[in-house]
């Protein structure tokens, strides 16, 4: 028996230690810019998994920021490119004001988005005093990441009257406290993007209500210019030019864009590479087959162009059909240490470099190519001196 009390208590201990695995353990970053998601079960997704963080990565990636989400929590479906954040299920302002700084200095975030105050009103925990704390906190989140943009929600609609007659009071002193804390500091009017038929079960929102939240979010994000990154603003390519095409993420910034036996991928191009190798890893920027932007022709089969087809990326010669032009033509947008090349006819998908192959990703869609990991940088292109001109 007593061998037996002791391999449960072994094997509890070991559950127990794979469930104490910090949450940082699972941390999903794609290079984009860093958003932490702070508050409680709303923020978590009580009811929905992931809740609002589902719909706002979408949206954000649609504008073309494709967000980093951080924190120290991590839930949320598979189709949810990124799963981190910092909701607390229950938890007041006070308790995530004892931890905030040091979420927000470990994560180092360009934006927060606080929702918080709801479980102070429904435990009628010192309300007179709940401005006082969200102040707080605001402070010390101010204070861990001077830089950052904080947004700062109203709490959302709650079903029972009094409760709601107290966040009503609560959120009423809301906008008031954002103002005193200076330009980096944003009201959002949460409370009213929500009514009570949004919630599932009079406090926390249905799926439909937590779109309506990531809706507010993102008009909130998109209202603060750089708060949600890069803006992919038009950038420019030397038309009539050879150029060699160098990816920018961390593990291959030796390797640059070539073709293949007609297919594209990356490779490693140094002086010492043979000539052929640097010939199909250089290309001529051409006005787009399509009629605005720019293709790529290939330098030593000119009659062929990078274009995608099927998700992948390939070389094909010009054969005068609208789909083939608007395949091989692409759409210069600024990105941080490079371009994007955008889809001229997939608007919001990319050229990006993946095992070394190169294919067309789209944020957040279900393809192997357009998974989270790395994807900024693995979108994001140098544009370098030809290896052969």
């Amino acid at each position: 028996m007593r061998r037996l009390l002791t391999a449960l208590a072994a094997t509890a201990a070991t559950v127990a230690a794979l469930l104490a695995v910090p949450a940082a353990a699972h941390a999903e970053s794609n290079g984009g810019v860093r958003i932490l998601p702070l508050g409680d079960s709303i923020t978590d997704g009580f009811n929905v998994p992931g809740g609002y963080r589902i719909n706002l990565w979408r949206a954000l990636a649609a504008a073309g920021h494709p967000a980093d989400f951080v924190g120290s929590q991590f839930n949320g479906p598979a189709d949810l490119p990124d799963h981190d954040h910092e909701g607390h299920p229950g938890w007041r302002i006070d308790q995530v004001d004892a931890s905030a700084a040091a979420w927000v200095s470990s994560t180092a975030p360009r934006s927060v988005l606080v929702h918080l105050g709801t479980n102070d009103v429904i435990q009628g925990y010192d309300l007179g005093n709940a401005p006082a704390r969200l102040s707080a906190l605001i402070d010390h989140v101010r204070a861990a990441a001077p830089g950052a943009d904080v947004f700062v929600a109203s709490i959302i609609p709650l079903a029972d009257a009094g409760r709601e007659a107290a966040a009503n009071a609560f959120n009423a002193t809301i906008p008031g406290i954002v103002n005193a804390k200076g330009t980096r500091v944003h009201f959002v009017d949460m409370h009213a993007a929500l009514n009570t038929g949004d919630l599932a079960d009079g406090v926390h929102p249905a799926r439909a209500g937590y779109d309506k939240m990531a809706a507010r979010w993102a008009s909130a994000l998109a209202a603060v210019p750089g708060s949600a990154g890069d803006d992919g603003a038009p950038a420019t390519l030397p038309s009539g030019s050879y150029v060699s095409l160098r990816a920018t993420t961390a593990c291959c910034t030796t390797r640059y864009v070539r073709h293949m036996n007609g297919l594209g991928y990356t490779e490693a191009v140094s002086s010492g590479s043979d000539q052929l190798l640097k010939q199909d890893a250089t290309w001529r920027v051409v006005p787009g087959l399509a009629g605005g932007c720019y293709s790529l022709q290939s330098r030593n089969y000119p009659a062929y162009y990078l274009r995608h087809q099927n998700g992948r990326a390939k070389i094909s010669a010009d054969d005068g059909t609208a789909l083939m032009r608007a395949d091989a033509t692409w759409c210069a947008r600024t990105s941080p240490g490079g371009v994007r090349l955008a889809s001229w006819n997939f608007p919001g998908s990319y050229l990006r470099h993946i095992n070394a192959e190169l294919w067309l990703a789209t944020p957040g869609g279900g393809a192997a190519q357009d998974n989270a990991g790395s994807l900024v940088p693995d979108i994001t292109w140098a544009v370098a001196a030809p290896w052969a001109p």
